[in-house]
């Protein structure tokens, strides 16, 4: 009997060691073509960013001579910039874009975006199926170009700052996202919270908040990327005579326009005022990401655990 079993055992250790060895060779294979996907990916992605830099450090003899195909240039020089910053309307136009990517975000996220889908998440909210809808119907149907700038006429928002926050107060996706993270709550903290006199205000920024912290960070970081990026709206409610209201991405895109139509490549290269331009445009936004990654990874994490 002890020999069959030892036999048995021997066998199963074999089929073990067996699993093991194959499991660890897919593993090995799929770690090798994730490595490979993903290399790929982040060549492709920062390629073009590393081109722009390096083209908007380009003269104009280099940029002839090597025919547009290169990655980094030979004899860098910084004379685009200093042409590109020469203009004192650009740095207007950077405070517009900060302002509208501070005010705008802040006050959606946390003073209506988050206090109306945690109003969503109760489950004795009166007509709450009712505004439920009604933020899904705002979600599938706009009422198109030529509405929303009369409501911006008649309001009296034309031509003024508060054009870039108000009409985004409050966002349908954004209000039901949260209303989706905060039904993730474990319900014995909302009733201990409660049962000790807590009012749903307290429990929404004393509790709600800080344990949703990454998520109302992440709704603020993405609500100023498309705000620092936003230009058609200004375009189409600020006059462009307005200077001391135009985002920085319209005024990019104007200089863009200027620059080519001016035909100054004849002074300095027109290829490298458009990158140098661009690079304006982009680089707070990519030295800003990494202080929120931590934020999109705890998000992440906060998502994925269930009471």
């Amino acid at each position: 009997m002890e020999g069959k079993i030892s036999v048995s055992r021997r066998a199963s250790i074999r089929f073990k060691k067996m699993c093991r060895r194959k499991f660890r060779k897919d593993e090995l294979g799929y770690q090798i073509v994730t490595g490979t996907v993903l290399f790929i990916l982040l060549v492709l992605c920062i390629y073009p960013l590393i081109y722009v830099i390096g083209a908007s450090l380009m003269t104009e003899e280099e940029w002839i001579a090597r025919g547009g195909l290169f990655l980094f240039p030979h004899n860098p020089t910084f004379a685009a910039y200093a042409d590109v910053f020469r203009e004192m309307d650009l740095y207007k136009s950077i405070l517009v874009s900060i302002g509208r990517s501070l005010v705008g975000p802040v006050l959606s996220v946390v003073f209506c975006n988050m206090v109306f889908g945690y109003a969503l998440s109760l489950d004795n909210l009166w007509g709450k199926r009712v505004l439920s809808v009604f933020v899904f119907v705002t979600m599938v149907f706009g009422g198109g170009t030529i509405p929303q700038y009369l409501i911006r006429d008649y309001t009296g928002l034309l031509n003024s700052f508060w054009v870039f926050v108000i009409p985004i107060l409050l966002g349908g996706w954004s209000s039901l996202l949260f209303k989706q993270t905060f039904l993730g709550t474990p319900s014995s903290i909302l009733e201990s919270a409660r049962m000790d006199g807590a009012s749903e205000l307290q429990i929404l920024v004393r509790i709600m908040l800080p344990m949703h912290m990454g998520t109302v960070v992440i709704m603020i970081f993405m609500g100023a990327v498309g705000q620092w990026n936003s230009w058609f709206d200004a375009m189409l409610y600020i006059d462009s005579n307005n200077a001391d209201l135009i985002p920085l991405q319209l005024y990019l895109k104007n200089y863009l326009a200027q620059s080519t139509e001016s035909g100054t490549a004849i002074v300095q290269n027109a290829e490298a005022k458009k990158m140098a331009v661009a690079v304006v445009g982009i680089l707070p936004i990519v030295l800003a990401y990494p202080f929120f990654l931590k934020y999109f990874t705890k998000g992440v994490y906060m998502g994925a655990v269930k009471e």
